[in-house]
């Protein structure tokens, strides 16, 4: 499982931008990034590889930052790279409540970041399909 930085923002302009500017200026590297419209406020999920750190600046910034688990599960970047993974969660008989993905390597390897009620039987049930969960990123 790794720890997904959720910021929670309001629905204006210019707020993403103070997101990014607070992490670029601080060195920390976007390695995925979702944002939720959640009508007057929204909220901006980001993977990296220091989620402690990025929590810290963004606090210090007066942003209101908290923890969110995820699985972060290794597939394929090519067409059909997400089946395997879907199948696996879809024959565990689980569901999943919130995803969002992003390549590593063009053509390579990609990563899908899974919300769901039990983290431990979607990481369980990738690594029976052949894949890999992370708990690290780089």
């Amino acid at each position: 499982m790794y720890k997904e930085v959720r910021i929670f923002v309001e629905n204006k302009p210019g707020k993403l931008s103070r997101v990014a500017e607070t992490l670029g200026n601080a060195g920390i590297d976007l390695l995925a990034l979702e944002i939720a419209d959640e009508g007057q406020f929204g909220v901006v999920k980001i993977l990296t590889a220091d989620p402690e750190r990025a929590r810290q600046v963004l606090e210090v910034a007066g942003m209101t930052v908290a923890f969110n688990q995820v699985a972060v599960i290794e597939i394929e970047d090519k067409p059909g790279g997400l089946v395997k993974l879907a199948k696996a969660i879809e024959n565990a008989g689980l569901n999943v409540s919130d995803a969002y993905g992003c390549i590593l390597e063009r053509g390579k390897r990609a990563i899908f970041v899974v919300k769901g009620e039990n983290l431990a039987a979607i990481e369980s049930s990738a690594v029976k399909a052949g894949l890999k969960p992370l708990d690290k990123l780089e």
